[in-house]
């Protein structure tokens, strides 16, 4: 007797709807993509339940007829393609048929539709797959589907969906990913009955940038173009100061599809080059209009990526249209001028002539005392008590005392070894740092009230993930509420924020957020956001210090714990003992 056997359509279906169809916001990403296929310019979105009990797409598209309707829900049924050269000139977001099917494996669904041509529409219910005899509907010209109790008959797949938060932040993300690709198409989103967003039919992407993410921030952003024989470029990226700790916000499409390519985001990455951190990923919106013929979508289950034929000359032009633009709006650093000397024979690197950094690094080297824990350790020697009233610490002795400040970033004092030299935002870094996980654990929180009230304008996705985590921002020391729609007003912050930072701080605290999907880890993530806060309201670089100022620093890092370091591990202090620049010097 054969043991193997031929799957039936309806189990076929439910193992193609595991790999296409992971979570609501992967049935909206379908349906939408759908819909734009079917040339509507308005489409309408509802859920209830984060899309776990109900989701419904409702567009003007061309729709479809009875007939259709029935074919619509077999799988390998499409009108996107007809023969195997078809997939070479891909000129639409689906063409497998497979969405629809899968959709109805795993759900209850209700399909409507009409055409233009009928006078009534058509109406198809399914069942775990299984599907009814079309009626007649009345309705207007387009299509409407209804989602209801996903994974209804897969417990395993519902059991796995995370709460309603995390879920509404996928869709969210799907809803504002497929509208920045679509500006010509009016998008409406509602959940739970209440509108999360309504965005016009617009010319350009910098309006619909601007509908979804605020004026500040399409304010902030430049213009990226580039025009070949084969390809064009067209978008925008974020200055600097737009930059953020996650790749949540970099966008890419190419014919307007929704893309991953880690190659050309790093290309991007590249092109600001040290204008952002190391941590910080800059933001961004691109477009790529190519001949379908010169790529293939067809390498992913959810068609997330993409291959080019010719990726080479894409990601050289990516990097050059980025680089120019950042150049054109005087954002690129400028080089030293001391970069190269001439000689008779030619340009010479300036390093040729100069100390190697080797050199460099060995004789300004991490003194080894300086972490050491000993009780003759030069951290030990140098910092003594000096009383316990930190407000007065510049009036008491310590043997280490300030001398002067290089480039407004550095101090250099001394001590009966030698010299210490004192990164200033890394020591401040290192103190703030210290000072809020001691207010947070004791749960002292220290704020300040805003005279005027700081207002913050937020995605849809950023509004659902404060709303469902307040808790974390009132015990950081902030009062922030809703002000109506994606608006949100700061009414008390912690009592070291200035005003300037509240918008980059709020948005840095959500992007952590964002990247923890294990609740019970949320106390570590606690820990990051706090060394966030450190960083951004600690003493920066550039910024001027008076004697007392510099002291003060110094005496306040006595009190530390760990001293050594910053919170990402960057060195406070290096040391260069008196022997060794007697060494230096040739003395010994």
């Amino acid at each position: 007797m054969s043991i193997i056997k031929i799957l039936s359509e309806s189990l076929v279906n439910q193992i193609a709807a595991g790999e296409v169809i992971e979570r609501p916001a992967s049935v909206l990403k379908e349906l939408l993509e759908n819909s734009i296929d079917a040339g509507a310019d308005r489409i309408i979105v509802e859920i209830k339940d984060s899309g776990k009990s109900f989701i419904k797409v409702f567009d003007n598209g061309f729709g479809m007829t009875s007939e259709d309707l029935s074919l619509a829900l077999q799988r390998h049924a499409t009108s996107k393609i007809s023969d195997e050269s078809d997939l070479w000139k891909i000129h639409t977001f689906g063409f497998r048929g497979e969405a629809l099917a899968s959709i109805s494996s795993v759900s209850k669904m209700v399909l409507r539709s009409r055409t233009n041509e009928n006078i009534s529409g058509a109406e198809i219910k399914t069942d775990g797959g299984e599907m009814s005899i079309p009626t007649e509907t009345g309705m207007s010209t387009g299509t409407q589907i209804e989602i209801y109790d996903l994974f209804f008959n897969t417990p395993a797949r519902q059991k796995y969906l995370k709460k309603d938060s995390t879920e509404l932040a996928h869709i969210t993300s799907v809803f504002n990913t497929i509208a920045l690709g679509n500006h010509n198409i009016a998008f409406k989103f509602i959940h739970n009955n209440k509108i999360i967003s309504d965005l016009p039919k617009v010319t350009d992407l910098i309006s619909r940038i601007s509908d979804i993410f605020g004026r500040a921030t399409s304010d902030a952003m430049i213009p990226v173009f580039f025009k070949s024989g084969a390809f064009e470029i067209d978008g925008f990226v974020g200055k600097p100061l737009l930059s953020r700790s996650t790749s949540q916000y970099q966008y890419f499409f190419v014919n307007n599809r929704a893309i991953q390519h880690f190659l050309l985001a790093n290309t991007i990455k590249s092109a600001f080059h040290s204008m952002l951190m190391d941590d910080k990923k800059p933001v961004f919106a691109i477009n790529i209009k190519i001949d379908p013929s010169l790529i293939d979508v067809n390498v992913h289950p959810r068609k997330l990526e993409i291959r080019f034929e010719d990726q080479q000359s894409i990601v050289k032009a990516m990097y050059n249209a980025v680089k120019g633009s950042l150049e054109k709006h005087n954002l690129t650093p400028k080089a030293f001028t001391e970069t190269f000397r001439y000689k008779n024979d030619g340009v010479i690197s300036y390093r040729e002539k100069s100390p190697s950094s080797a050199d460099i690094f060995n004789a300004l080297n991490f003194s080894k005392e300086i972490f050491s824990s000993g009780k003759n350790s030069l951290f030990e020697r140098s910092f003594k008590k000096i009383g316990e009233d930190a407000d007065n610490s510049c009036q008491e002795k310590s043997s280490i005392n300030s001398i002067t400040q290089i480039a407004n970033s550095y101090i250099v004092a001394e001590n009966e070894d030698g010299l210490v030299l004192i990164d200033q935002h890394a020591a401040h870094e290192r103190v703030r740092y210290e000072e809020l996980m001691d207010q947070f654990d004791k749960k002292e929180k220290q704020i300040q009230s805003l005279l005027i009230p700081s207002q913050i304008e937020l995605s849809a996705e950023e509004v659902a993930i404060i709303e469902d985590n307040k808790n974390i921002f009132i015990d950081l020391g902030f009062e922030i509420e809703n002000f109506g729609g994606n608006t949100f007003v700061v009414y008390a912050v912690p009592n070291f924020l200035s005003k300037e930072d509240i918008v980059e701080v709020v948005k840095g605290i959500l992007d952590d957020i964002l990247q923890e999907k294990n609740p019970s880890k949320m106390h570590g993530k606690i820990e990051q956001i706090i060394t966030y806060m450190a960083c951004r309201s600690a003493i920066k670089f550039g910024k001027k210090l008076t004697p007392d100022e510099m002291q003060a620093l110094i005496m306040q890092m006595e009190k530390l714990k760990r001293p050594y370091t910053c919170p990402h591990g960057r060195p406070t202090m290096i040391s260069l003992t008196l022997n060794e620049l007697e060494k230096m010097f040739g003395r010994k």
